[in-house]
């Protein structure tokens, strides 16, 4: 797959053809079973997903809708192991239907990759109320092993021109107490630990920070791997790269989401911090939920 001049390039696609409806769920699967290349197309209905794609040969239409009155942003981020994969924005031309066996439309190349891109944003408009993403792959030479894309998908709304809270894009500041004690009750993971390791991925505008857990407090499924040879149980969680998250020596109280098929941190204070909030919160009846 050869890479543009300009990434950002408009070019026109006639398509003529009939197309396979694969998945219309939260979560696809589509496992390519023949050498023949072909066009898959995915209607996810939730605003939260994941889409995996085993020995990827030809194209998939994803067609982006939210629930909402309002307008939206669709973000998503793409995986690739063992091949090259561009993602296109698809724009139909003279159509009341986005996802049709005969139209018109032009690709706006958004993303190439051999690994994972960056998370991107695309806002929805009056004029493209879903927001139609192409994705095609070329086999990469001399490279052996499974071939698979994850693409990861999350859709959230737009009030007044302005997004609804994104943990992701609030200023980079220790949480207080009150958001504390939220973060604490109502987040996707909560785990006590020690950072192991700080990399900064400036590819990706994100931080990673790996850590060791010393106790799972809360995790929505299995997001930590445990380690036979030292009966260590670790994971890895991600920050925006602009909020300079460095090495910190001590134990952690770690929260956060998941976002993309990452852990995102939220709110991380040293254990001794969260005791002292923990506490007064359970003194003065602020605690928002049971504590073991």
């Amino acid at each position: 797959m050869a890479v543009p001049r300009g990434l950002y390039v408009l070019f026109l696609l006639a398509i003529c053809e009939g197309f396979e409806h694969v998945c219309q769920q939260c979560d696809c699967f589509v496992s390519e079973g023949s050498k023949e290349r072909g066009v898959r197309n995915i209607k996810p209905r939730c605003n939260e997903g994941s889409i995996r794609w085993r020995n990827p040969n030809g194209g998939l239409r994803v067609q982006l809708h939210a629930g909402y009155t309002s307008d939206f942003r669709a973000c998503f981020a793409v995986d690739a192991t063992n091949i090259a994969v561009k993602v296109s924005q698809e724009f139909v031309i003279n159509s009341d239907n986005q996802i049709s066996s005969h139209r018109s439309s032009y690709l706006h190349a958004v993303a190439i990759t051999t690994n994972r891109t960056k998370e991107i944003c695309i806002p929805s408009s009056s004029s493209y109320p879903s927001v139609l993403l192409y994705l095609e792959t070329e086999r990469l030479q001399h490279q052996s092993g499974v071939q698979k894309v994850t693409f990861h998908y999350v859709m959230e709304p737009i009030r007044s021109n302005r997004l609804l809270y994104n943990p992701m894009e609030e200023e980079c500041r220790p949480c207080d107490p009150r958001e504390l004690v939220r973060a604490y009750c109502s987040s996707d993971f909560v785990v006590t630990g020690k950072m192991t390791a700080v990399t900064h991925l400036d590819d990706l505008d994100r931080t990673k920070m790996d850590v060791e857990v010393t106790r799972v407090i809360r995790q929505k499924g299995q997001l930590f791997t445990y380690f036979r040879e030292d009966q260590s149980l670790r994971g890895s969680m991600v920050a925006p790269r602009h909020c300079g998250v460095e090495y910190g020596v001590g134990d952690f109280l770690f929260t956060g989401y998941l976002r993309l098929g990452h852990m995102a941190i939220s709110c991380s204070p040293y254990l001794s911090e969260w005791r002292q909030v923990l506490t007064a919160a359970l003194a003065d009846g602020t605690m928002e939920c049971e504590v073991d």
